[in-house]
């Protein structure tokens, strides 16, 4: 399921929330573990997302290590509270939107000054 990089800012957002809509569909499965997943858990499953839409084999151990290290050492990164506080916590889609891009830059997809452009546009258009 291999899909092409969005190209516009409005493009990424529509993405992330396709991308939010499927890791959602997680949520029943975590009952039947006893964990209720919400939807401030879901940046959790953001760096797998991104390698499904992307066309990873989420079954690459050492890749997906790598992929999900990157994106979630991103979101302590911004959610210091003595240092750079984003409200990640407060705003889990934001939150979610900041692992996938970081998953993204972690693959070489995008480079430093795309994924700071596109989490700009999401702070500033996220609810």
């Amino acid at each position: 399921m291999k899909q092409s990089l969005p190209i516009t800012h409005d493009g990424w957002l529509e993405e992330i929330r396709l991308a939010i809509a499927d890791a959602k569909k997680t949520k029943p499965f975590g009952l039947l573990t006893g964990q209720r997943i919400t939807d401030a858990d879901l940046f959790h499953l953001a760096p797998l997302v991104c390698m499904k839409f992307r066309g990873f084999d989420h079954r690459d151990e050492p890749l997906r290590h790598k992929v999900t290290e990157g994106a979630l050492a991103n979101y302590v990164a911004n959610s210091d509270p003595d240092g750079i506080d984003h409200g990640l916590g407060a705003r889990p889609l934001l939150a979610f939107a900041v692992c996938y891009i970081a998953a993204h830059y972690v693959l070489d997809l995008i480079d430093d000054r795309q994924a700071e452009a596109v989490l700009d546009y999401c702070d500033e258009n996220m609810p």
